[in-house]
C-alpha cells in the first residue's frame, strides 16, 4: 500500500512539474459531480433562458439572492419535477422549516452540525448529511481529502488505476 501511495505521489510531482497528464483534470471530476445530480436541481432560467429537462420546470432559486418577484430580472432558476412526488413530512432524515417552496425563498436558516440544507418541491429544511467518507479502502488511495483542493490538482494513476473525484476527495482507484 505504501509504495502504491508512493508512486502516486511521484506522479503527482511529475504531474505538477510538467503541467500535463493523461489523467482528467479535477474540472472534468467536478463536471462528472454535476451531472451526477440529474435533471432536478439544474439550473435554468437566466439571461440566456436556459430550458428544464422533459417533465420539469423552472422556479426561482432559493439559494441565490435574485427574487423575480421583488425587481430582480434574468434571475436564474433550479429545475423541479412538474408533478412533485407526494410529501408525507415523514421522510427519513428531513427537517422542514417550511412545508412551503414559495415561501423557502424568503426564509433564511442555518442547519445544525451534521445536517445539510435541501429545497424541494415540497419545501425546505434540514436534512442528514450523508457523507461517509472510507478513507481505509484498500482499493482507493486518496491524493487529497478535501474537494476543494481536488480542483486545484493535476494526477496520474499507475496502470490498472482510475482517477476518481467525489465529495470526499480525490485520487487513485483499481480499475473495474
Amino acid at each position: 500500500m505504501s509504495i502504491r501511495l508512493m508512486w502516486c505521489s511521484v506522479l503527482v510531482a511529475g504531474a505538477a512539474l510538467c503541467g500535463s497528464s493523461c489523467a482528467p483534470t479535477a474540472d472534468a471530476g467536478q463536471e462528472a459531480a454535476l451531472q451526477e445530480v440529474g435533471a432536478g436541481g439544474e439550473f435554468c432560467g437566466g439571461i440566456a433562458g436556459f430550458p428544464c429537462a422533459e417533465g420539469f420546470v423552472c422556479i426561482d432559486d432559493p439559494r441565490d439572492s435574485c427574487d423575480p418577484e421583488q425587481g430582480g430580472a434574468d434571475c436564474g432558476g433550479i429545475c423541479r419535477r412538474e408533478h412533485p412526488t407526494a410529501c408525507t413530512g415523514r421522510e427519513p432524515g428531513q427537517k422542514y422549516v417550511s412545508r412551503d417552496p414559495s415561501e423557502c425563498t424568503r426564509i433564511d436558516f442555518i442547519c445544525k452540525e451534521g445536517y445539510s440544507p435541501f429545497f424541494n418541491e415540497c419545501g425546505c429544511g434540514c436534512q442528514r448529511q450523508k457523507r461517509a467518507c472510507d478513507y481505509n479502502d484498500p482499493n482507493r488511495s486518496y491524493i487529497a481529502k478535501d474537494p476543494d483542493v481536488c480542483a486545484t490538482l493535476r494526477f496520474l494513476c499507475a496502470e490498472g488505476f482510475q482517477p476518481f473525484f467525489n465529495e470526499c476527495g480525490c485520487g487513485c482507484e483499481a480499475a473495474p
